[in-house]
């Protein structure tokens, strides 16, 4: 009896262990606050095939390699703020291939004396 009992657990126990939750990376949630936890967890590749080509890109290169070190990816209306409004831009920046900082703007990029929200990312 001891040896079936442990025959199961051992069975059911790799599911329980495992120390990160799948996430659907096909998708990514709307609303800023679902968007920030979920971000941290995709990497460039992923991002392209949840949300497509950015409106806007630039890759910062380093002089001496031509290597690309950072990235600023710019997003039009995919995100919502608290009241269900939708954010103008969504700016993406990358450190090699993962969001370092996600920045909510309330313009299209003019200056105005619209706030913006901006979150560092902590990864998991």
């Amino acid at each position: 009896m001891k040896n079936q009992l442990l025959a199961i657990l051992l069975i059911l126990s790799p599911p329980l262990l495992a120390n990160e939750i799948d996430i659907d990376k096909s998708t990514l949630p709307v609303d800023e606050k679902s968007f920030i936890e979920a971000i941290s967890r995709f990497n460039k590749d992923e991002i392209l095939k949840a949300l497509g080509e950015p409106m806007s890109k630039e890759d910062i290169k380093m002089k001496s390699s031509d290597e690309i070190v950072a990235s600023v990816w710019q997003y039009h209306h995919i995100n919502t703020a608290e009241d269900g409004s939708y954010y103008p831009v969504t700016e993406l920046d990358f450190l090699d291939e993962f969001v370092e900082t996600v920045v909510f703007q309330n313009n299209n990029g003019q200056t105005s004396g619209s706030p913006s929200q901006t979150y560092k990312i902590q990864k998991p």
